[in-house]
């Protein structure tokens, strides 16, 4: 973990990028080598991440959530479930161009530690980058759930201080809405 004082070097860091869409995968890498990450692998493919990600252990997988053959919630799911695996407790962040309460809820669900918004906005992955890096969640392990740790303490706020996530707490009366980046990171903690 990560003072926030210590400014995050990438240089060594190893990710896997999964997308089937080429422009996006193009980008994202783009995007990853401006923040001067190291090794980059690029996969179009949930099998083709499957094989990567079952061989070689990485820093961060970025997962598009919709892909053909098999989304991207299936393979954070896949990941989570090979206690064995190299990548078991790998930061996963999974990205989407569609954002409705119930997708970033079973996206959750399956293990993932964040969601992105597409299109992608360099300095909002970054910060989501930096946040995982500086706080270390415990893994959780249970029947029905391997994932980062979703309990958050329950404290009474201070008097007159507004709960900060009342926004997302209003999205429950319209669940087909899709979500702002902020609303989606509320849930995640």
């Amino acid at each position: 973990m990560l003072s926030s004082s210590t400014r995050l070097d990438l240089r060594k860091a190893k990710v896997l990028l999964v997308d089937d869409n080429p422009q996006s995968l193009e980008l994202m890498t783009q995007v990853l080598m401006g923040f001067r990450v190291g090794r980059i692998t690029a996969c179009r493919s949930a099998e083709e991440a499957r094989e990567s990600a079952s061989a070689v252990p990485y820093d961060l997988l970025i997962i598009d959530d919709e892909m053909p053959e098999e989304d991207g919630i299936s393979l954070t799911r896949h990941i989570r479930r090979q206690p064995e695996g190299p990548n078991f407790t790998a930061p996963i962040v999974m990205v989407s161009g569609n954002t409705p309460l119930e997708k970033v809820i079973t996206a959750r669900d399956a293990g993932a530690n964040m969601i992105v918004k597409k299109p992608i906005a360099p300095g909002v992955l970054l910060s989501r980058i930096e946040w995982l890096a500086r706080n270390n969640r415990q893994f959780v392990t249970t029947e029905s759930y391997c994932g980062p740790d979703r309990r958050i303490k329950q404290q009474l706020l201070p008097e007159g201080i507004p709960e900060r996530r009342s926004s997302a707490i209003a999205l429950v009366s319209n669940p087909v809405r899709a979500m702002s980046q902020d609303e989606v990171d509320s849930l995640f903690g």
